[in-house]
Formats: structure tokens, C-alpha cells, sequence
């Protein structure tokens, strides 16, 4: 007799077989499921981990900038810088003359004048166009940067002067101390450079305002000449050339070591007599006189006088 049908027995092998194939597509799909996400991320990973062995412009910015020391403080007070100095002066001879008035007419004496060592001191403001500096080298770590000062100078100094008359024999003494108060302006060139050391050369004109008391002049015979507790004034234009360097001790704190030679024009004045029968007053006139200076000064620069190192 044939069956027309299949038995279960018969049938259960492929329905394992459909079973197996169904349950391995579903598989297959909950893997690709979980497994997109972490191959997104994975994928991300490796892209950020070749930006960062070829960065872009604006991360090397970044990064420069990182590495930059810090720039100086903007505005009109990056370049503002404010000091006080003390120094002393070497003063050469200088010529000098005398005219005095008596009862037979002017005499007249020439000779020479000579300033002893004096010492002067005073404070100091100047302004530094660090923005515009003169590049000396290719990468700018050089730079002749210009600059402007007001100097208010205080200085003290005794002198001794010996003239003679027309007519041989001792000359007039003549002694005394004098204060000058120089109110300068002036220029300088920074050489500014990475170092901690910045030299400069520089120059200034103003007017010596002179106030000599203590004035004594003794004739060939011995007599003082001149009424005691008298104070002589005298003006004249001066100018000054100087160079020195800066010394950075902390960020803003400076030492200033400096050299300048002074020059002042002729000057002239008058003191009353001590006998009028005899000397009614004397007028002392002075040649051009120079001395040589050194001075030491602590400064403070609101910016900064070095130049920042150049980046490769």
C-alpha cells in the first residue's frame, strides 16, 4: 500500500535544518546591530589619531603660541619707563675770567677754573616706540628700538680758580660751591636682543640753572674781595652724549649702568664787593666746561626692553 504522506519522524531533520538557517540570520543581524556602532567609533578613533600625526594650521598656532613667551602688556604703558640715578662727576679745567670794578676803572685777570670731583643724582621718565623697532638681524632677534626721556639732574661740586692781572706776580684765589639743577630731554637707541643685557646710546639737551655761594676771592696782597654770604646765579645751555646698558634682574626691574660726557656753554655772574673804596663788585665770567660722568640707575619698564626669542 503507498503512503501519501510524509511521516513527522521524516520531516523533523529539515525543519532543524530551516530552524538552524533562520536562527543564524537573526544572529547575523543582532551582530551587525551591536557591532555598527563600535565600528563608528573605532573608526573615529583612528581618524582623530592621524589628525594628531599631521596637525592642522590652527592646532600648530595653538601650539606656537603655547610655546611664545608671554608678549608685554598692550597699550600706551608697554613702553612707559620710570628710574632714579646716583653718580659722580670728573670735571675738567676750564677758562676763566674776572673783571673788577674799581675806583680807577675795570681791571681784568684771566686764568683758569678748576670744578673737584662733584656727585649728582636725580629721577628720570622715558617712553621706549617698541612697536617701532629697526630689525639689525634676518629673524628680528635684534632690533635699534628709539626711545625718549625727561631728566630732572641734581648735582653738587665745589671749585678753585687761580688768574692773573696784566701784570706778573701771585694771582687771585678765587673758591667756592656751587648746585646746578639740569632739567634734560633726551633720546635713545635700545639695542634690544634675547639676552638679559641691553645696551644703549643716547644723547641730551637742557639748561644748567647754577647757584654758587660761599664765594671768596683773595687779591695778590691777601685781602678778601668779595662781601661774604652771597649766592651767585648763572645759567647756560647743556648737552650731553651717553651709552651704557640695561641689566634685567626680575621681569620690569632693571639696573642701569651708564657713561656721559657733559658739555655746558660759557656762563657769567656777579658778587658785590667787600670794599667798595676799593673793589665795588667782580664779574666772573667762565669758557665752556666739561666733565666726565658715571652713573648707576634702578628702572622700572612697565613692558619689556628684550625681545622675544623668534619661533623656527
Amino acid at each position: 500500500m503507498a503512503a501519501s504522506s510524509k511521516s513527522p519522524v521524516a520531516s523533523r531533520p529539515r525543519l532543524w535544518k530551516e530552524s538552524g538557517r533562520r536562527g543564524r540570520v537573526v544572529i547575523g543581524l543582532l551582530f551587525l546591530v551591536v557591532a555598527a556602532p563600535l565600528l563608528s567609533i573605532a573608526g573615529s578613533l583612528s581618524y582623530e589619531e592621524l589628525s594628531v600625526d599631521e596637525p592642522s594650521l590652527e592646532k600648530a598656532k595653538r601650539r606656537l603660541e603655547l610655546l611664545r613667551p608671554p608678549e608685554p602688556e598692550q597699550g600706551w604703558t608697554k613702553g612707559l619707563v620710570v628710574g632714579g640715578f646716583f653718580g659722580g662727576a670728573w670735571p675738567t679745567a676750564q677758562r676763566v675770567s674776572g673783571i673788577a670794578q674799581t675806583p680807577e676803572g675795570p681791571q681784568s685777570s684771566h686764568g683758569y677754573s678748576q670744578s673737584h670731583t662733584g656727585i649728582f643724582a636725580g629721577p628720570y621718565l622715558g617712553y621706549n616706540f617698541m612697536d617701532n623697532g629697526l630689525p639689525l638681524t634676518r629673524d628680528g632677534s635684534w632690533k635699534a628700538i628709539p626711545g625718549v626721556l625727561l631728566i630732572l639732574n641734581y648735582a653738587e661740586m665745589s671749585s678753585s680758580a687761580l688768574s692773573y692781572g696784566p701784570h706778573f706776580g701771585p694771582p687771585t684765589v678765587s673758591t667756592g660751591s656751587s648746585r646746578t639743577f639740569l632739567p634734560e630731554i633726551g633720546g635713545i637707541v635700545l639695542i634690544s636682543n634675547p639676552s638679559r643685557f641691553v645696551p644703549f646710546l643716547g644723547a641730551t639737551a637742557g639748561v644748567a640753572l647754577s647757584w654758587t655761594s660761599g664765594n671768596s676771592v683773595v687779591n695778590p696782597s691777601g685781602m678778601e674781595l668779595v662781601a661774604p654770604g652771597q649766592t651767585a646765579f648763572a645759567y647756560a645751555p647743556s648737552t650731553k652724549v651717553l651709552a651704557g646698558v640695561a641689566i634685567r634682574i626680575v621681569p620690569h626691574w632693571n639696573w642701569i649702568l651708564g657713561y656721559a660726557t657733559r658739555f655746558i656753554a660759557p656762563t657769567s655772574s656777579s658778587v658785590e664787593g667787600l670794599h667798595p673804596d676799593l673793589v665795588s663788585s667782580i664779574r666772573s665770567e667762565t669758557g665752556w666746561y666739561q666733565d666726565f660722568e658715571g652713573w648707576v640707575a634702578l628702572q622700572y619698564d612697565f613692558g619689556t626692553m628684550r625681545q622675544a626669542v623668534p619661533m623656527p
